[in-house]
């Protein structure tokens, strides 16, 4: 974790930047990066206390998200950076420490880089709910929500969670919080157990807040930003 930390951070820093405020030769550092060696124990937990006060996560997005004048937020800076999204991961492992997690829900289509690269470090399956039916899948779990003028339905096999899971939903964005809650009424459907929900960004803080206003778990949002000028017709 720590040298993919590094890695992410050598983007923003050069060598010797880092090293002045780690206290770590520029050489080690470099090798560290390259994957020549690994830090022991008590070196990687002072490089990440290090690493804390240099990098934050939400400032890292915060720098990528493109938000426009009429409110529309472009996160695929965001989602297409694999260092980005490893890092993510990380603060999910961290944020989510000790609590059990059998599967992961998204949405298709801008959630799946997101819940793929966490569903990998967290070795457990990756369930997205898409907005088509496929052949071949007989039953679904189906769960419809308002998105402006329109209503949207989303699907997912209906074997994909059973009673036993808890569930960890991601997104990248929260807007209204109508997808979100799409998802969790879905798990509860099968009487799943919602473990938690995670998105890496909150456009405003009426749509997360009234989620943590309505449920007991977790919802952790790395990075809220406040649109320019909001439209009636801009749904997320």
């Amino acid at each position: 974790m720590v040298v993919e930390r590094l890695r992410l951070l050598k983007k923003f820093y050069s060598y010797s930047e880092l090293a002045r405020r780690t206290g770590i030769p520029e050489t080690v550092l470099c090798r560290y990066v390259k994957g020549d060696v690994l830090p022991g124990d008590d070196t990687a937990k002072r490089l990440w206390d290090s690493l804390d006060k240099i990098e934050q996560l939400n400032q890292v997005i915060y720098e990528k998200v493109y938000v426009d004048p009429y409110g529309y937020v472009d996160t695929s800076n965001v989602v297409n950076d694999p260092l980005i999204l490893m890092r993510a991961s990380h603060y999910v492992m961290m944020k989510f420490a000790g609590k059990r997690i059998t599967k992961i829900l998204a949405p298709a289509v801008n959630g799946v880089p997101l819940a793929t690269s966490i569903a990998l470090l967290l070795e457990v399956p990756l369930v997205i709910a898409k907005r088509n039916k496929e052949m071949g899948v007989k039953e679904y779990i189906e769960e419809s929500y308002p998105a402006g003028p329109y209503v949207v339905s989303l699907y997912v096999p209906k074997n994909a969670i059973t009673s036993r899971d808890d569930v960890l939903i991601v997104d990248d964005l929260i807007r209204t919080g109508n997808t979100v809650q799409a998802l969790i009424n879905m798990v509860k459907k099968v009487k799943a157990n919602v473990a938690g929900v995670f998105a890496l960004v909150g456009v405003g803080d009426e749509g997360v807040q009234n989620l943590k206003a309505e449920h007991p778990f977790p919802i952790e949002v790395v990075a809220t930003v406040q649109p320019f000028y909001q439209r009636s017709e801009v749904y997320m």
